[in-house]
């Protein structure tokens, strides 16, 4: 690891313990006993806890752009470690195919080459839905903002 990248993550660490909630633990540079290897201790940028749930947080400080060959390996580390989330955190953005590729796979991205402060307050907000329930003949639920249904 390199001193930038090691200052890089602390940055990131800082940013995401300052948006934890109550429950929420974040560790930089954390130790994850591999599920499939019980002897093997896999290094995660920065973790976050919340009971059972798991969220990686891998960071990147190159000069080019991330492209889809980092989001395949951040999928393949979600689905060894058994994590609920991924996020990809790069101070030089992402190529569309990354970004793309991340959104076709859930995993969230971060992009400090392009990041707004309005951006970061958003980073730890929760939403809140609003279920409003009609019941006439079927039962469906309505998702506001959108005009899709789903019968239940």
């Amino acid at each position: 690891m390199t001193v930038n990248s090691k200052i890089f993550e602390k940055q990131v660490y800082r940013i995401n313990e300052l948006l934890k909630n109550n429950n929420e633990k974040v560790t930089w540079n954390d130790r994850i006993i591999d599920p499939d290897n019980p002897s093997q201790n896999r290094q995660i940028d920065i973790s976050i806890k919340n009971g059972q749930d798991l969220t990686l947080v891998e960071c990147r400080i190159h000069k080019s752009v991330q492209d889809v060959k980092w989001i395949e390996e951040l999928i393949g580390r979600k689905l060894s470690m058994r994590a609920n989330a991924a996020i990809g955190v790069s101070a030089s953005g992402f190529t569309e195919g990354a970004k793309l590729k991340a959104k076709a796979f859930g995993i969230a991205l971060r992009d400090f080459y392009t990041l707004t402060e309005a951006e970061i307050q958003k980073w730890g907000t929760k939403t809140t839905v609003l279920l409003g329930l009609y019941v006439k003949g079927h039962l469906k639920m309505h998702h506001l903002g959108s005009n899709q249904s789903a019968p239940l």
